[in-house]
């Protein structure tokens, strides 16, 4: 399984429980989070965006995203969110 680097945007593959983060959202990578006793998987904090606007800041598991090849700060990207 790829893993993203801080700052790449990933698209989640499925909704996030009690957050309005859903299957095909886009988000950045904001950190790495380790496995735990009870989550085995290691994980990402991601902040996730709808219409430019931050919609909330979540944390998965790293198999619940997809890596995009963009990074935050891409010029082509964020003129394709834009538009």
């Amino acid at each position: 399984m790829k893993t993203a680097t801080l700052f790449q945007w990933v698209e989640l593959k499925q909704d996030v429980p009690n957050s309005l983060v859903k299957a095909g959202n886009r988000g950045v990578v904001l950190d790495h989070l380790n496995p735990t006793k009870t989550q085995l998987e290691p994980g990402y904090i991601l902040e996730v965006f709808a219409d430019g606007e931050t919609l909330d800041v979540v944390s998965v598991p790293i198999s619940w995203v997809n890596p995009l090849p963009e990074t935050w700060g891409n010029v082509e990207y964020d003129a394709r969110q834009t538009a």
